[in-house]
């Protein structure tokens, strides 16, 4: 493994409500840098960071999971919360260990409450 000097280190944490492709975009940032040499799908139940069979079976994320890939040099370890206030306390663990969070904000339904919720 590369060695990082904490200069190089960046940790960031997707939140927003749930459905809005946090782990979409995960999976493809991990594609398009090079981690995964195929594109999973949450439908599919092949995604990299719903792992756990109970996340595949409901199609949500119930975990917050960390996703390793290397840009410029840089290791930037994307932390995936869950979207549903009934894991809450995984978004905060997430939101504890970032420097800065992509909030994202689904096309088709706009502001959500669980966005708003991660922005608080």
């Amino acid at each position: 493994m590369k060695d990082y000097s904490v200069q190089k280190l960046r940790n960031v944490s997707l939140i927003s409500h749930g459905g809005a492709g946090k782990s979409t975009l995960a999976e493809a940032i991990l594609f398009n840098t090079g981690v995964l040499d195929r594109f999973g799908k949450i439908v599919d139940g092949n995604t990299t960071t719903d792992y756990d069979p109970e996340e595949i079976r409901r199609k949500i994320s119930t975990n917050t999971a960390i996703a390793p890939c290397e840009l410029n040099d840089y290791k930037i370890n994307i932390i995936d919360t869950p979207g549903y206030f009934d894991f809450v306390g995984e978004v905060k663990q997430g939101i504890m260990v970032s420097e800065s969070a992509i909030i994202l904000v689904s096309a088709k339904c706009g502001i959500a409450v669980g966005t708003e919720k991660s922005w608080a």
